[in-house]
């Protein structure tokens, strides 16, 4: 029993032996010409906070592709150990809940990252006052579309200061 396990075992290792070297890793960095946007959020959330992530994916991939950067966009979810290389915008989601009694309002803290440098956007509200004939969709949508607007005038600022972006 013992000599075919030797055996087997033996066997096995001259396989791996034979295969050709491995290729190297692949760089997992970010290509320069994308812009990773990243949305960290707590995991212990209400009923509609996946529909939340999927709805700013939509949105601030929308709203950043209107502004034709020469950037691809890619957006992650519960990134927050990712390194901070390339061009990342870090979105330290905390939700959307109203301040008064007509308004929601979108809080994020976002950070945006070039090579390493930080521009610390600090926290980005979005104020919106639903009509009362809205769809709860439509309402949501506004909101995050207004801050991702307040977004991409931020990066736009650091990345692309001949244009005439806002300065963070």
């Amino acid at each position: 029993m013992k000599l075919k396990t030797l055996a087997l075992l033996a066997s096995a290792l001259a396989l791996v032996a034979s295969r050709s070297p491995a290729e190297p890793a692949a760089d997992t960095r970010t290509d320069p010409g994308t812009l990773k946007i990243v949305v960290v959020e707590a995991l212990i959330r209400g009923e509609s906070r996946i529909d939340d992530y999927v709805r700013m994916e939509q949105v601030f991939t929308d709203v950043f592709g209107e502004r034709k950067w020469p950037l691809k966009v890619a957006v992650e979810r519960f990134a927050s150990n990712t390194p901070d290389d390339g061009t990342q915008l870090r979105i330290f989601y905390k939700g959307i809940y109203p301040e008064g009694p007509d308004d929601l309002v979108f809080h994020a803290w976002m950070i945006l990252t070039v090579d390493g440098v930080k521009h610390d956007f600090g926290m980005v509200n979005f104020r919106y006052i639903p009509r009362p004939s809205q769809s709860e969709d439509l309402i949501l949508e506004h909101v995050v579309r207004g801050a991702a607007v307040i977004a991409a005038d931020k990066v736009e600022g650091v990345l692309f200061p001949k244009k005439g972006g806002a300065k963070p």
